[in-house]
């Protein structure tokens, strides 16, 4: 049985098994409100956000200033993605149906690893664990860096442009893959520069 509206809103808000269709994620984005967000654990004054909302493109290719630089959240849904976060007083989500998007285009961030020999990092490295998980072992802070995730979510009648931390972007790619979205996933990784090689080859 299909629920009106309203009472999808109620359910989808205060329980997390709940799984919106395409037509109720559309119904419920123009129910939400202040005082509603304020009673969810979705949009409040303590939420953490892990997104940030930089540029949001409408059917004529302009940038909405009311929308963009906004700090956000992602809720990757088979059906679709809902973006949450205080855009305005009146508009707290933006949901995107995944029959609209027309790309997700997701941008790696630069990596510069910069160990040194005797580092537990180097070492794990050295034996072939991934960087993203030998990182955790590091003694500096400069060890390993990596630049913020870029994601891009083409539609047919807007686009938004977000990014996340750097290392968010393993997770996050699975996430979208889990939920369905291997056809529409782009991938662009930026070059990475690992600087103890550089003096392995010289011979220092």
């Amino acid at each position: 049985m299909r629920l009106r509206p309203r009472e999808f809103f109620y359910r989808y808000i205060f329980t997390s098994s709940t799984k919106p269709t395409l037509l109720e994620m559309k119904a419920a984005s123009t129910l939400f409100n202040q005082d509603l967000a304020k009673k969810s654990k979705l949009v409040s004054k303590k939420t953490k956000y892990r997104y940030r909302l930089v540029d949001y493109k409408n059917g004529r290719h302009r940038t909405d200033i009311l929308l963009s630089q906004t700090r956000c959240n992602l809720q990757i849904l088979p059906d679709g993605i809902m973006v949450l976060g205080n855009f305005t007083a009146n508009i707290l989500t933006i949901p995107v149906m995944k029959n609209e998007i027309i790309s997700i285009t997701m941008i790696r961030g630069k990596e510069v690893v910069d160990t040194f020999p005797l580092s537990p990092m180097h070492i794990l490295s050295k034996l072939g664990v991934p960087n993203s998980i030998s990182r955790y072992l590091s003694i500096l802070p400069s060890e390993y860096r990596i630049s913020e995730t870029q994601i891009i979510i083409k539609c047919n009648d807007n686009q938004l442009t977000l990014i996340s931390s750097g290392h968010r972007y393993e997770s996050l790619l699975r996430s979208f893959k889990n939920a369905g979205y291997d056809r529409q996933l782009k991938l662009i990784e930026k070059p990475s520069i690992n600087r103890l090689s550089y003096t392995d080859d010289s011979g220092l």
